[in-house]
């Protein structure tokens, strides 16, 4: 231990502090006890996020860090969750094969999507229409089904070849994307049809984004990304760089930059014009699972296999990109 102080002599000085857990401008979240597999920002200061097998979703403070209630789905494994536009309804897809609707202010279960033809394997992803009267979701039963939030009922079911990892809406509500293998689908949501096959990865597409317009971000187990215009069923640009497969993409609010996420344990940041990286976030011990930007753009979150939440502030404005400032306040 360190030398006794003789008597009369001032103490030595104390050590300095040890640095923080997390750099300025990073909040953590910890509580779950298995993978964040699902993020989400909801309204005012909070955040929300599904845990794999601790079957639970969180909803935490942004400003504190604190976890404010957690949910308790009833399904052994939660694969996603959705936030509808508003933040009042959160749909929840697991192992459990149902698709939940929950009232978000009070937690409590509104109804079980069922309908006429309820899935029948498990629900991989969900997603909210435009104006949150529709919701999709897609299972391993091969299907993508359409239901109207407010009466339950089953609008339309879309088939696929394999099991669907993932589902999108356009921002406009008119195309619905979906992926059961390496190439893309964009369906018309009011028709039902699938309008285009976009074709470029080389291994199956674990997630899908809408950007703005007619721009689609998909993810792939290639270690790609890549972007379409859904209109065209154009491919516009191939993100290369991480060095494992992506599992997660979002973009920012305004649609010019865009974030990706995977086994790498890095988040990586990318210009959707050109498709130039400009940023690499690390922090993250385990693969990356999960993305999503705040509405304003100045905050982005990612959950991972290593249990943990990270939200940065000004991750596209650290390269002069917009976005908000460089340290949390």
């Amino acid at each position: 231990g360190p030398p006794a102080v003789p008597p009369g002599l001032p103490a030595p000085p104390l050590p300095p502090a040890p640095p923080p857990l997390s750099p300025a401008g990073v909040r953590v979240f910890r509580g779950h006890t298995d993978s964040v597999v699902s993020v989400v920002f909801g309204e005012g200061d909070e955040l929300a996020s599904a845990g794999n097998f601790d079957g639970t979703v969180r909803f935490w403070s942004l400003e504190s860090g604190e976890a404010l209630r957690t949910l308790h789905t009833g399904a052994m494994v939660v694969l996603d969750i959705a936030l509808s536009p508003g933040g009042a309804r959160m749909a929840s897809a697991g192992f459990d094969s149902a698709v939940k609707l929950w009232y978000v202010p009070t937690g409590t279960l509104e109804q079980r999507l069922l309908g006429s033809s309820p899935h029948t394997e498990t629900v991989t992803a969900v997603a909210f229409g435009r104006n949150g009267t529709i919701l999709a979701s897609a299972s391993y039963d091969r299907t993508v089904k359409m239901w109207h939030v407010e009466s339950g009922k089953l609008l339309k079911t879309l088939k696929h070849a394999g099991g669907v990892k993932a589902v999108a809406f356009s921002a406009d509500g008119r195309y619905l994307a979906s992926a059961d293998d390496a190439a893309v689908k964009v369906w018309d949501v009011r028709t039902g049809k699938r309008e285009r096959l976009m074709r470029g990865h080389t291994f199956d597409v674990t997630a899908l984004a809408f950007g703005a317009g007619s721009v689609l971000a998909s993810a792939s187990e290639d270690d790609t990304v890549r972007t379409w215009d859904v209109e065209s069923g154009k491919e516009l640009r191939v993100l290369k760089g991480h060095l494992g497969m992506v599992t997660a993409v979002a973009f920012s609010p305004d649609g010019s930059a865009i974030a990706s996420g995977g086994y790498d344990r890095t988040v990586r940041l990318w210009d959707t014009d050109t498709g130039s990286h400009f940023h690499t976030l690390l922090g993250h011990s385990d693969d990356v699972l999960s993305l999503a930007f705040s509405a304003d753009g100045a905050l982005l979150a990612s959950g991972s296999g290593d249990r943990t939440l990270r939200a940065e502030r000004g991750a596209c404005g650290a390269a002069g990109r917009g976005g908000g400032s460089d340290h949390w306040v």
